[in-house]
């Protein structure tokens, strides 16, 4: 077999082993993060303040692990390209699925296509996470303007000596925990 021949196999080989790899894993904590998501979702409908900031650690962790397992991908790409001698800059991650083998072709693009779900479902899942986000903030500034409307004003002074009207701005909040 030609020595060119042979090392481009062993090379699609490799590719398509460290991809299958580094695809899977990615599938596997895009899986974690949706757990993290919905936790984070039903922390909200229950507006329980006191998870927030373990759910948004956990959610810092795992951008971080997808920042490692994109980190990576690109240098798969990058060493199957300088391997091939070609330019890294059209080298990309379809380019080498495109010249795997068949057998191992499939089962790379398979992994990729449901990793593509996973993502979208993702992007999905964070936006109505936001929305829910945003639906919060937008109450909550309704009650803070509504509570300082409803209560007296107060004969208080500022430091500066101007005459201010004083409530307690958030009662509403305080009272219900």
């Amino acid at each position: 077999m030609n020595p060119d021949r042979k090392r481009h196999m062993f090379n699609t080989a490799s590719a398509a082993t460290s991809l299958l790899d580094i695809l899977t894993r990615e599938e596997a904590h895009c899986d974690l993060f949706h757990q993290t998501l919905q936790q984070e979702r039903n922390a909200l409908r229950r507006l329980s303040v006191a998870e927030f900031p373990a759910l948004n650690e956990q959610r810092v962790k795992n951008l971080q692990e997808f920042e490692l397992l994109e980190s990576e991908r690109e240098a798969v790409v990058k060493n199957y390209s300088d391997a091939l001698g070609l330019p890294r800059a059209t080298v990309t991650l379809q380019a080498i699925i495109d010249r795997l083998d068949p057998q191992d072709k499939r089962a790379v693009e398979r992994c990729h296509e449901r990793l593509a779900a996973k993502v979208r479902a993702l992007r999905q899942d964070t936006a109505v996470n936001a929305l829910l986000v945003a639906g919060i903030q937008t109450l909550c500034r309704k009650a803070m303007h509504l509570s300082a409307e409803a209560l007296p004003e107060q004969g208080t002074y500022s430091s500066s000596g101007e005459s201010q009207r004083v409530g307690t701005g958030g009662a509403m909040f305080r009272q219900r925990g």
